[in-house]
């Protein structure tokens, strides 16, 4: 099956998951339209793209982007919101009252940490289509990325919290929240792009995610028992 095909199959099966149901007739046409608009996005960039090519891929008619997103512009922004879907995101669902650190952290990378191309053919679409958006900026997506990623940013902010004992974040445990996020950041996107070039082993190698994800948990570990160890000596250092 080719990775066309493939990805219409994972957009469908995501929307079923998320619906709890079987796609209507409406609702599968709404996926097959986001199908299609990653597809010409990546393909031609935002300003290139017509409603009508998007339309013809997905076999709908013309006027199905006004009835189910408005406009081409929400349409893009409902295309960048795809990976935050919840289905995708089990971390921002996670109760850390009842979750280890390490659990935590694991769930966290699990979702921030990509998955190889044959496990979503969907992805080098959205690599393509964030790098055409960083060298072609489209100028409408606003701080829809930012909204995407707030549930994930202050959930490992609550975690934190907790493991220092803090009823909200302080300047620390933000510096420490991006440095978390930062260590994943360089194998998606742009960054993707380095490690392919660099080191395509660390991505591609059999139980690569696997692999990563443990490193990064680990790696995490050690920073925030390092931030632990700082907040205790400047605790007793204090007059």
């Amino acid at each position: 099956m080719n990775a066309k095909k493939e990805g219409g199959c994972l957009l469908l099966k995501a929307a079923q998951r998320l619906l709890g149901h079987q796609p209507t007739s409406q609702e599968e046409t709404r996926w097959r339209l986001l199908q299609a608009a990653t597809e010409v996005f990546a393909e031609v960039g935002y300003h290139a793209a017509t409603t009508r090519e998007i339309c013809r891929r997905a076999e709908v008619n013309l006027a199905s982007i006004h009835y189910y997103f408005g406009d081409k512009a929400e349409l893009y922004r409902e295309v960048f919101r795809l990976p935050f879907l919840n289905e995708c995101n089990g971390f921002a669902a996670l109760d850390i009252a009842q979750v280890s650190l390490q659990e935590a952290l694991k769930s966290f990378y699990d979702w921030l940490f990509p998955p190889s191309a044959e496990e979503d053919p969907m992805l080098h679409l959205f690599l393509r289509l964030h790098a055409r958006e960083e060298a072609e900026a489209s100028g409408v997506l606003g701080d829809v990325l930012v909204q995407s990623f707030r549930p994930n940013h202050e959930k490992i902010q609550a975690v934190l919290c907790r493991e220092f004992g803090l009823k909200k974040a302080d300047e620390e445990v933000d510096r420490l929240t991006f440095s978390l996020a930062g260590l994943a950041s360089v194998y998606f996107h742009g960054g993707r792009a380095v490690v392919e070039e660099l080191a395509p082993h660390l991505i591609h190698k059999k139980n690569a995610k696997e692999i990563m994800v443990e490193r990064l948990v680990a790696y995490a570990i050690a920073l925030i028992e390092a931030e632990r160890t700082r907040r205790a000596g400047a605790t007793r250092s204090k007059p």
